[in-house]
């Protein structure tokens, strides 16, 4: 899956920001590339165990995603699915996630590398078996002209 790779930065800023809370937001996506992460409030009951993305902030990309399709019909934005952070341990999904789970989406997590203080970002679909991992490969930003 292709991403760009500020959103890649933003993704890590945002865990970084939040910690020791998970964080969460909402991939974009435009021609089968992540082309935007937007931080979304994390309403679980326990931030700092889980995450659960506002349910409000999921309703508005779903507006402007639907309202990009009018300006845009040759590359709509899309949603893509989620990214959260696992502020204490890797970014692989735990069994909370996998509850939580659609097999449609794209779930980006951002935790410690190797019990490391660095973050690594790691990306899974669900499937029949569970989920699978996605080789995120990172393009450069949109040009600014």
């Amino acid at each position: 899956m292709h991403i760009r790779r500020d959103v890649l930065e933003a993704i890590t800023a945002h865990a970084r920001q939040e910690h020791p809370r998970e964080c969460c937001g909402i991939l974009i996506s435009a021609g089968g590339e992540v082309v935007e992460a937007v931080a979304a409030a994390n309403t679980a009951d326990d931030p700092l165990r889980c995450y659960q993305v506002s349910p409000a902030d999921h309703i508005a990309q779903i507006k402007r995603c639907r309202e990009s399709a009018a300006r845009r019909p040759d590359s709509p934005l899309q949603i893509a699915g989620v990214y959260h952070s696992h502020p204490h341990s890797a970014p692989v999904p735990s069994p909370t996630d996998r509850d939580q789970a659609y097999p449609e989406y794209l779930y980006v997590i951002v935790g410690p590398a190797d019990g490391s203080t660095s973050l690594e970002v790691r990306a899974y679909r669900l499937d029949a078996e569970g989920f699978v991992e996605v080789q995120l490969t990172p393009t450069p930003a949109a040009d600014a002209g």
